[in-house]
């Protein structure tokens, strides 16, 4: 027996949330292009003041690092306000950029790694970075598990239940829909949870290294290098027809 057509009304809707989703997508991946010509610029400026040991001019730009980085946060956020799954799916990413995802996101405890290249720091400096860092390990284990815990249920019966019922009967999806929107409200809460710890964590180091400009602008400008070095080496890998390049856009 053929398979019979859905109904228009189904069909237009699909076509609607496809349509949106492409022009979410779409308008982040112009919003993170010129991002990250920012942070090319922010990188340029803080090697520069670096070098020249000018102390005054650091702590200006490691404020400015950081509203940068908080610009990212809150237009993701945004984005994941009007449509979680394009939030998460993050075609924006080059796929080596993607490697490094955890919970949507770079792994909080990776910030620690560019301290050593900031200088000598402390005891006391020393004690508050470990305190920091133990306490980024115990809440992205925290993290882990609410991850965890959401993709359990989108394999729940409750949600497969519903998935089934609208398959069958295509006209009747609201139960679908509130169930797949209720685990698309517990995403948009992790999503926000990982992002918020990603950027606690730099502006806690920050602090801890903020009496010395050098340090910190150091810190930062590490950071920032690495990003910019694997967003590099992401695109000439796509572009050289290895990776594929973003999907979709």
């Amino acid at each position: 027996m053929p398979a019979l057509p859905r109904p228009a009304r189904c069909r237009r809707r699909r076509t609607h949330e496809h349509t949106s989703y492409m022009a979410h997508a779409g308008e982040m991946a112009s919003f993170y292009d010129a991002w990250v010509g920012r942070e090319e610029e922010m990188v340029s400026d803080l090697t520069a003041a670096l070098g020249a040991r000018r102390r005054d001019a650091l702590a200006p730009l490691v404020d400015a690092a950081m509203d940068h980085v908080a610009a990212y946060y809150e237009h993701k956020a945004s984005l994941a306000d009007r449509d979680v799954v394009a939030a998460l799916d993050q075609r924006w990413l080059n796929p080596l950029e993607r490697t490094f995802l955890w919970a949507w996101g770079w792994r909080p405890a990776l910030v620690f790694r560019f301290v050593d290249g900031s200088g000598a720091v402390g005891p006391r400096q020393r004690r508050e970075l470990e305190d920091l860092r133990a306490a980024t390990a115990a809440a992205e284990k925290e993290v882990d598990r609410e991850v965890a815990a959401v993709q359990e249920s989108l394999a729940g019966p409750r949600v497969l239940e519903a998935l089934r019922q609208r398959r069958q009967h295509p006209r009747n999806g609201v139960q679908a829909d509130e169930a797949v929107a209720a685990v698309g409200r517990s995403l948009r809460v992790l999503l926000a949870a990982g992002d918020a710890l990603r950027e606690r964590t730099v502006r806690g180091v920050v602090g801890v290294l903020a009496p010395d400009a050098e340090q910190a602008g150091a810190f930062v400008a590490a950071m920032l290098r690495f990003h910019l070095g694997v967003h590099r080496a992401g695109r000439a890998w796509s572009s050289s027809g290895h990776g594929g390049g973003r999907r979709g856009l």
